[in-house]
């Protein structure tokens, strides 16, 4: 049997060298080609790169601890994560009498906690960064003033799962209100 071999440049009159022309062609076609998958690879959804099954979402989950203590309160943010672990973080004791509240307009918080005294008293709102942090935030608040969400200071910085799905205790009213 005897081997036979053509040369596709000069039978179709092309230079014997490579042209500029010629090395972006061949250039876009290996980029273009190597992001294609293999056969033999997997591409169902959220399988992974790994061949167990793919691993759950976290969670943690966001409530508040108010421990009166005479005409003050300590407060505390728990969080638990789905395997029922709770980590309690204390804030710090505020004057006044404390409750979970809805965030006042504007202030982009998940959850707050007012601590009032007459007309007066701090707000505390939970805030997320970046996807794996908790920050516990505070301002002063004066009844008939609009609050501004600039004069808020840390309180706490918590670090969580990066992308875990958050979830807050929903407000329980006190006036048997739905």
């Amino acid at each position: 049997m005897t081997r036979m071999s053509i040369d596709l440049r000069a039978a179709f009159g092309a230079p014997a060298r490579p042209t500029c022309v010629g090395l972006a062609i061949a250039s876009i076609l290996v980029l273009g080609l190597s992001g294609c998958p293999k056969k033999n690879e997997d591409t169902t959804p959220g399988t992974g790169s790994g061949s167990g099954p793919a691993q759950l979402a976290k969670k943690v989950s966001i409530s508040w601890g108010i421990q009166p203590a005479g005409e003050m309160a300590d407060l505390y943010l728990a969080l638990t994560d789905e395997t029922g672990r709770v980590a309690s973080h204390s804030l710090g004791r505020y004057k006044g009498t404390c409750s979970v509240t809805a965030p006042s307009a504007g202030m982009n918080a998940l959850t707050a906690v007012t601590c009032r005294t007459g007309g007066t008293g701090t707000e505390l709102h939970v805030v997320t960064q970046g996807g794996d942090t908790i920050i516990v935030l505070q301002m002063g608040i004066d009844e008939g003033v609009t609050p501004d969400p600039m004069s808020r200071q840390e309180v706490k910085r918590i670090k969580i799962p990066l992308g875990a799905a958050i979830e807050v205790e929903p407000i329980v009213s006190t006036t048997g209100a739905p």
